[in-house]
């Protein structure tokens, strides 16, 4: 899942495809629909994501050798094959990792934008070699330390990080947070304070270009309204659809319910966020 990879919030190639978040979490599911009047559309306001309402598990991710010491990552249709030499890597998303085998079970991977070190990670398996425990830890751009961590199930393979994992559990050491204001006559700003990522966007099924220290190059984002309480967006980077997502604000206003689907992914992401203040 790419909300893991894609710096804090992407799991391994999902917590490295924003803990992808944390998440990546994602950028552009909680883009809203505009209206004439900020008082009157329900998405405006401070959200914070609810992780005990969210549903952050059951997605997969694949390692297989494909020769010795190089490795592919495969999560829904996107790959990234990495050798495993301690140097850094691209990967498809426009940023690099680095991995370095301690151990057959235990391996370290630095990923970075650039130069700039955006989150380094321990992989462990387990002695019975039927769970994968990942711990991502790293500084985000507003200078917040964060420590987040995933736990897997083994779903095909025998011994070591080769094999098909299924997310079981994900904890984060501080929950995201959301702004959202009026943009032009019929479009939103949104701010992702902890990330210093922005996205100004009309709903009218253009494409426009995130903003931020971390945002991968070519990362757009499109918007249509489905009614006055519920909105879709489409992610894409460099002309290709990451994910896309439905966004839902309850009857009383109080919580944005975003689901997340990616490409050959039958497993959503369902981010529960709470609005803050009045």
């Amino acid at each position: 899942m790419r909300k893991w990879h894609k710096g804090e919030s992407r799991l391994p190639i999902a917590l490295y495809t924003q803990a992808k978040v944390m998440l990546r979490f994602v950028l552009l599911i909680t883009l809203a629909v505009g209206t004439a009047l900020a008082a009157d559309d329900p998405f405006i306001g401070k959200w914070k994501l609810s992780l005990e309402k969210s549903k952050l598990t059951g997605q997969t991710i694949e390692i297989d050798e494909v020769s010795p010491n190089n490795y592919k990552f495969k999560e829904d249709e996107h790959s990234d094959e990495i050798l495993a030499d301690g140097l850094d890597h691209a990967t498809h998303f426009g940023d690099s990792m680095a991995i370095t085998k301690k151990s057959p079970d235990t391996w370290v991977i630095t990923y970075k934008q650039g130069s700039t070190v955006t989150m380094n990670t321990t992989w462990k398996v387990s002695a019975d070699n039927q769970t994968l425990t990942y711990i991502a830890e790293g500084t985000r751009p507003n200078g917040q330390h964060f420590r987040n961590q995933m736990t897997s199930k083994r779903i095909a393979g025998t011994t070591g990080l080769a094999g098909k994992w299924q997310t079981t559990g994900v904890s984060l050491s501080s929950p995201e947070e959301i702004y959202i204001a009026p943009f032009a006559k019929d479009g939103h700003a949104i701010a992702f304070p902890d990330r210093k990522q922005t996205v100004r966007m009309k709903f009218d099924g253009k494409e426009y270009s995130d903003a931020g220290p971390t945002v991968v190059e070519g990362s757009t984002t499109s918007g249509r309204r489905i009614d006055a309480n519920t909105i879709e967006t489409t992610e894409k980077v460099k002309g290709k659809v990451i994910e896309t997502a439905k966004a839902t604000i309850s009857t009383d206003g109080k919580t944005q319910t975003i689901v997340v689907t990616e490409p050959d992914d039958p497993a959503p992401v369902v981010l529960v966020y709470e609005r803050e203040g009045n």
